[in-house]
């Protein structure tokens, strides 16, 4: 097969200087770009727009210093790295690549691939690694084409073109949206309609009783579930168990209600039927960090 003739068009890179402002913002991008590799292309597709250690070992297999996302929308190929056996990736896999994680990965050359890519850096994008949000040992998410991923690369590109004031902090922004979606995604893909639906009445009901009270077991019965399975959806969906989700509510209703001066504290637990004030007044310091009279002092306004 011969080799087809690459346009510049089909591929594009850039390599990022990092200012002090945006290592503040603890994310930053350090590069991203884009390549078409059609089929029976070398890989990659335009070497000198790489550093070197890039165009010679992506496929033979390499170590980063920095942390990468890189989307396929066409084209199938291969992916491999420590602790992660050799996988096909097919259009909508995105990989996410680690410092200090060795990995490998290319198109096939009988169909090539469509890839966009960026790479990021910082004490954030550490942390989320640490908090078990992403790991090396779930390399390769199968998230499916998604418009608003497509949509955050386009904007990620299309800022490192432009490099308009502030950018390189917008484009930490960009960088930490885009892992958002894909969590999002993710979490929505093994929630079934079914039980959104149910996540949903039982927000309803606990919006209808956040000032009366309800216990978790008596929103099962409501919905008709038994309390393993709400707590099972429920905490897939939202990320909390139903109890505290519905603390959280109930929260929120009482910086609502320490807005208004006319009502004491004292008021307020009985309105939202806490069995007294100082027990109303010790789990609200414990969720803000704050009692109801500092937060009605100093933070009515913030939040």
């Amino acid at each position: 097969m011969d080799t087809p003739v690459v346009e510049k068009k089909n591929s594009f890179s850039r390599y990022l200087p990092v200012n002090p402002e945006a290592l503040r913002w603890e994310i930053h991008c350090n590069d991203a770009g884009y390549s078409h590799v059609p089929p029976g292309a070398t890989y990659p597709l335009v070497p000198e727009d790489h550093p070197r250690d890039f165009a010679e070992t992506v496929v033979t297999g390499r170590v980063l210093t920095e942390f990468q996302v890189v989307l396929i929308t066409a084209g199938r190929g291969v992916f491999e790295c420590d602790g992660y056996p050799a996988t096909e990736i097919h259009a909508g896999d995105v990989m996410i690549l680690f410092p200090g994680v060795r990995h490998a990965y290319h198109p096939v050359r009988e169909t090539g691939w469509h890839e966009y890519w960026v790479g990021f850096s910082g004490e954030h994008a550490f942390r989320l690694w640490h908090n078990g949000l992403f790991s090396p040992v779930r390399a390769v998410h199968r998230i499916g084409l998604s418009a608003e991923l497509l949509a955050d690369f386009e904007q990620i590109i299309r800022l490192c073109r432009q490099q308009t004031p502030g950018f390189q902090v917008r484009l930490g922004a960009l960088v930490l949206q885009l892992l958002a979606h894909i969590h999002a995604i993710e979490t929505s893909s093994r929630t079934s309609l079914e039980d959104s639906e149910l996540v949903y009445r039982a927000r309803q009901i606990m919006q209808s009783h956040v000032e009366t009270g309800i216990t978790v077991e008596e929103i099962a019965a409501e919905i008709g579930v038994n309390y393993t399975r709400l707590l099972e959806f429920f905490r897939q969906y939202t990320g909390l168990t139903p109890y505290q989700y519905f603390l959280q509510m109930r929260v929120h209703r009482a910086k609502e209600l320490l807005q208004d001066q006319k009502l004491s504290i004292k008021e307020i637990a009985a309105r939202l039927t806490f069995e007294n004030q100082y027990y109303f007044s010790r789990l609200f310091r414990r969720k803000t960090g704050m009692t109801p009279t500092q937060w009605r002092t100093n933070g009515a306004f913030s939040g």
